[in-house]
């Protein structure tokens, strides 16, 4: 879901950086990412027990990866030079704000008739609209980096990285712990600060930065597995610390859950570690082939996709599986791997089938019609001079 820019695409917003044109760890990083953000909504289905909880939590590393990765790519892709701001921004709302259009109105009727939200009223749906629609909301919060991307520094990225984090840190513990007045600033902490880049823009900063030190570098052929030990053992606490920091004594630790899960002060660590390792391994595990690669590479062209779809479709299953989710632990594990494995495959073979489609554009690509086979004449004709057509090119 992090930006999917192509070659022609960076070839027109800006000169095409050397080395390769596809980060193999980026696959990977948007694959697995795209996996947790399913795992993040199949935890709901069982009941609630601590196993199902600290799996969201843990989960919960998928937005932040996909900020962190929309700033690696766009950094990397489109390099140094000045940007075409009209086409580059044209190009790329069209695949957030679009697909938010097609599907916030089918999400509301969903919710309407099978979930809790939106309430029943008008004002209950135009509370639902300002809170993004559900999941939908990071359909918002992408066009947000895009606007940044655009007038962000393009020297000393590594250290407006720093001060991005520092920035992010600041706002998220202040978000649990600092005094709020009512009305706009609580508000902006409390209620709607998911939504908004300055609570993000740590990762989006750090992802600038790697970017553009990777350009003419590219990835590690060799893993170096000194590197991976570090990054994995930073990983491993960090996700330990989010497990077991609760902020029980903040003034509003009620905020901590739900979407507010994704702005603890503390989750920079595990995903930055998880990145870490990802970015060491991603190149050697996807050139070894087999069914990994293979995955890694659907789940990460449908990475949209799978996220605006995957709700519908693990709901589909979901409601039959109730019972056994709720059993006991051996059959309420093997139900909440068949109801993601479910979404997953569904979310992404539905992507595959839209994107053959003009609906395409409802999950963010561009729909290429088959083309038609040439008649006998057309092909008698000469490639070039006066009986060749014209094309525009």
């Amino acid at each position: 879901m992090a930006d999917d820019t192509t070659r022609a695409d960076a070839m027109t917003d800006t000169a095409q950086p050397s080395g390769p044109a596809r980060l193999q760890s980026a696959e990977l990083l948007r694959a697995l990412a795209t996996v947790c953000v399913v795992v993040i909504h199949t935890t709901h289905w069982p009941g609630r027990a601590l196993l199902y909880d600290d799996i969201a939590t843990l989960s919960r590393f998928a937005v932040p990866a996909f900020m962190l990765l929309t700033g690696v790519l766009l950094s990397y892709r489109l390099g140094a030079n000045p940007l075409n701001r009209g086409v580059f921004l044209r190009r790329r709302f069209s695949r957030s704000l679009i697909p938010w259009l097609a599907w916030a109105p089918v999400y509301i009727v969903f919710g309407w008739f099978f979930d809790v939200e939106p309430a029943h009223t008008v004002a209950g749906v135009a509370d639902y609209i300002s809170y993004g629609v559900g999941h939908l909301w990071f359909l918002l919060l992408i066009p947000q980096m895009y606007l940044m991307f655009v007038v962000w520094p393009r020297r000393n990225l590594w250290l407006w990285a720093a001060a991005a984090m520092a920035l992010q840190t600041t706002l998220c513990i202040y978000r649990l712990y600092g005094t709020m007045p009512p009305g706009l600033v609580e508000d902006f902490f409390l209620w709607h600060g998911f939504q908004l880049l300055p609570f993000w823009i740590g990762y989006f900063a750090v992802g600038v930065a790697a970017g553009r030190s990777l350009l003419g570098r590219g990835e590690p052929a060799r893993v170096n597995w000194l590197a991976v030990a570090v990054s994995a053992a930073v990983a491993v606490a960090g996700g330990w610390l989010l497990i077991a920091v609760g902020y029980d004594n903040a003034p509003h630790a009620g905020f901590r859950e739900g979407t507010g899960g994704f702005l603890l002060p503390l989750e920079p660590v595990f995903v930055l570690g998880i990145v870490a390792v990802v970015w060491l391994v991603g190149r050697s595990v996807l050139e070894l082939g087999g069914g990994i690669a293979w995955v890694s590479r659907r789940l990460s062209d449908n990475s949209l996709g799978v996220y605006i779809l995957h709700p519908m479709l693990v709901y589909a299953i979901g409601r039959p599986l109730l019972g056994a989710l709720n059993s006991g632990l051996a059959g309420s594990l093997v139900s909440f791997l068949a109801l993601t494995a479910w979404g997953l495959g569904a979310a992404t073979l539905t992507s595959i089938a839209l994107s053959r489609t003009p609906l395409a554009i409802a999950v963010g690509m561009r729909w290429r019609p088959p083309r038609q086979p040439r008649s006998r004449l057309a092909s008698a004709a000469p490639r070039g001079g006066e009986g060749a057509p014209r094309t525009r090119a």
